[in-house]
């Protein structure tokens, strides 16, 4: 398993959801485990980025971080 954070560029105080290939999976700054390999992260806010990224060799003390713009 790999292990992944998302961030988003603004600060807001509700709990938003992570979206990964589509599909809701989590909240911003929690904790992720996801399979290896490539996925598309975004978060559930109108105007939100997504990115593809490539999750491997990461550890429940050494996730990914990955920040997401809004606009």
């Amino acid at each position: 398993m790999e292990f992944l954070i998302v961030k988003t560029a603004s600060k807001t105080e509700n709990k938003i959801s992570v979206i990964v290939n589509g599909e809701k999976n989590g909240y911003v700054g929690e904790p992720i485990q996801l399979e290896e390999g490539f996925v598309e992260i975004s978060v559930d806010l109108p105007g939100a980025e997504t990115k593809e990224i490539e999750l491997m060799d990461t550890t429940p003390t050494k996730p990914v971080e990955v920040t997401i713009n809004v606009a």
